[in-house]
């Protein structure tokens, strides 16, 4: 494999190391060999310590002093902790896309919503998990909070990470899914933001628990 002229070499390794991880082909505690990479790749050294840094912000790496980058475990705290924190976040996020759409903002966000409810029962389980992740992205610029933005971008990875796992150990879970969708678009296109918190802990309470129950599964 090898990649060409990309807009950010680094971003484009971290990426390639992210979708291994997420997908269960690289472990917890694997240690991640830099020079095998750059053979693989056919990059840099410094490219591939550049995405590993960037993969340690996201929660998928932990650089070890003398011992180098090790895929990072998924733990019972450490997930009920991201979910605790991104739930958090994600409500803000959805709250203030209520409050500060305008006009037409929101078309291609309910041309989505309704994309997801259509698929939320589908076998393509992958492909889901991928289009929720492109809803949060359409979400940023109608926010218009560049804080929020990058803290939510940088966690992404972690919590793409648990819905794949929990996919894995649950292949079709659609109707929760249904559900969220609906009460996020009528609490944001009606601005009835007293709706939303309750569907996002609901909805993220609801994936905390199949991501726990796939890791006592082991």
């Amino acid at each position: 494999m090898s990649f060409n002229a990309p807009k950010s070499m680094a971003e484009q390794i971290a990426r390639h190391l992210a979708n291994q991880i997420i997908s269960g082909q690289r472990i917890a505690n694997e240690r991640i060999q830099e020079l095998k990479i750059v053979e693989e790749l056919e990059v840099s050294r410094g490219s591939v310590r550049e995405a590993l840094l960037l993969m340690e912000k996201r929660h998928l790496v932990e650089i070890m002093p003398r011992r180098g980058a090790m895929v990072a475990e998924i733990t019972a705290e450490s997930v009920e902790n991201l979910f605790d924190v991104f739930g958090i976040l994600v409500t803000r996020l959805a709250v203030l896309v209520a409050q500060r759409w305008q006009g037409n903002d929101l078309n291609e966000v309910i041309q989505h919503l309704v994309l997801l409810q259509s698929m939320a029962e589908q076998e393509d389980r992958e492909e889901f998990i991928a289009q929720v992740f492109t809803l949060l992205n359409m979400a940023y610029p109608l926010a218009k909070n560049e804080y929020l933005h990058e803290v939510l971008v940088n966690m992404e990875p972690a919590v793409h990470r648990c819905y794949a796992l929990a996919q894995r150990y649950k292949p079709n879970d659609g109707q929760a899914a249904l559900t969220f969708f609906a009460a996020l678009m009528t609490g944001v296109t009606k601005r009835e933001i007293g709706l939303l918190p309750e569907a996002v802990k609901h909805y993220f309470d609801h994936q905390l628990n199949l991501v726990l129950a796939a890791i006592k599964a082991g």
